[in-house]
């Protein structure tokens, strides 16, 4: 395992190595090259996003077992409705030995988080909006979606609202002010007419 930090070339090297390793099998293998032999590789990201790095603690850990179970948070927030998607290594086929994965999806209905998994548990005056939110490796699977962490956005700007309107501190909001944080959240972010003020 490779740090994400401190080695970043290596691990682009690698997956770069990934990629070319298995367009060569696809396209030179006797078991692929017919039905590759057609095929132009069009684009590949020189970093490829990265599905997980570093998660920060919240007051409220989220683990697969609350979103399977439904489990109710006074707090809830954000609504999830990706499967929890997991990807688990398989045998390479190609030459280059290079690393390989296979998805499976585990669903559920759709879950709200908690606000308190959007705030540091330790920097008093830290929101966390998008793959770094606390939550265990498993319920990463279904959280770390684009839709899913805009939405986490949004919620953090009202909540930041409230810090400022109240002098008070993330966790604050959760202790003093949540049914003000679940009116505004209700009410939703609205459009605006750009041209008009």
């Amino acid at each position: 395992m490779r740090n994400h930090v401190t080695e970043i070339e290596q691990i682009r090297d690698y997956g770069l190595r990934v990629v070319f390793g298995n367009w060569s099998t696809l396209k030179n293998d006797v078991k692929f090259s017919a039905d590759f032999a057609r095929q132009r590789l069009k684009w590949v990201a020189y970093i490829g996003g990265k599905r997980e790095s570093r998660r920060l603690l919240g007051d409220v850990i989220l683990r697969q077992q609350d979103i399977i179970d439904a489990r109710p948070f006074p707090d809830a927030s954000v609504t999830t409705t990706w499967t929890i998607d997991l990807h688990y290594p398989k045998k390479a086929m190609c030459a280059c030995k290079a690393f390989q994965s296979e998805d499976r999806h585990i669903k559920f209905a759709p879950y709200p988080i908690p606000y308190r998994c959007l705030y540091s548990r330790n920097v008093e005056n830290l929101f966390m909006a998008g793959r770094n939110i606390s939550v265990s490796h498993v319920a990463l699977g279904t959280v770390r979606v684009q839709r899913t962490t805009g939405m986490m956005g949004e919620v953090l700007g009202m909540a930041a609202s409230l810090c400022k309107q109240h002098a008070t501190t993330p966790r604050g909001v959760y202790e003093s002010h949540l049914d003000e944080l679940k009116v505004l959240m209700q009410r939703g972010v609205r459009k605006r007419n750009l041209g008009a003020e």
